[in-house]
């Protein structure tokens, strides 16, 4: 059976086969994580915005309203909109930075945080399903892929952005 040939794309470089089917390295399988939290999101009444700074909240716990603005891109103006949504949704609540009181600092509030992790879990779940299918070694090359492919992306985004 001959290899399949890469074709051209329209962003001026050659694609191999594999990229061109559906999945997660194709080109729709961005699309569809996006449209999972959009839709996460939508049933918290939440815009995705909020929740990217909820996941941050998350992992970081506590920050600064300036270091949400770093994390997720935002302007200044939209990060300010942004926090107010969710403080008036109870997620989040702001106080003064006891090292410097110009700055803000932005903490989860827990019980509402926790109406979060229930819209994940049958991802979640699916997700362990389908990893159980591989052995140690293939679980490992495919997140050292995710690792580089994930450091290309910034990498990207900063290209993009300081153009």
């Amino acid at each position: 059976m001959p290899i399949p040939r890469s074709r051209d794309t329209p962003w001026g470089h050659t694609a191999r086969p594999h990229a061109q089917r559906p999945g997660p390295l194709g080109p729709a399988g961005g699309h569809r994580g996006i449209l999972f939290h959009q839709a996460v999101a939508d049933r918290l009444g939440l815009h995705i915005s909020d929740l990217r700074c909820l996941n941050i909240l998350l992992e970081a716990g506590s920050v600064s309203v300036g270091e949400i603005g770093e994390r997720t891109g935002l302007t200044t103006g939209a990060v300010t909109r942004m926090v107010d949504r969710l403080e008036r949704a109870g997620y989040v609540r702001r106080e003064p930075d006891p090292a410097d009181r110009r700055r803000v600092i932005v903490s989860p509030v827990p019980g509402q945080i926790a109406r979060i992790g229930p819209m994940y879990a049958g991802m979640a779940q699916a997700w362990a399903t389908a990893m159980s299918d591989y052995d140690e070694d293939q679980l490992t090359l495919i997140l050292t892929l995710f690792d580089r492919l994930h450091e290309i992306t910034q990498t990207q985004i900063a290209r993009v952005r300081d153009t």
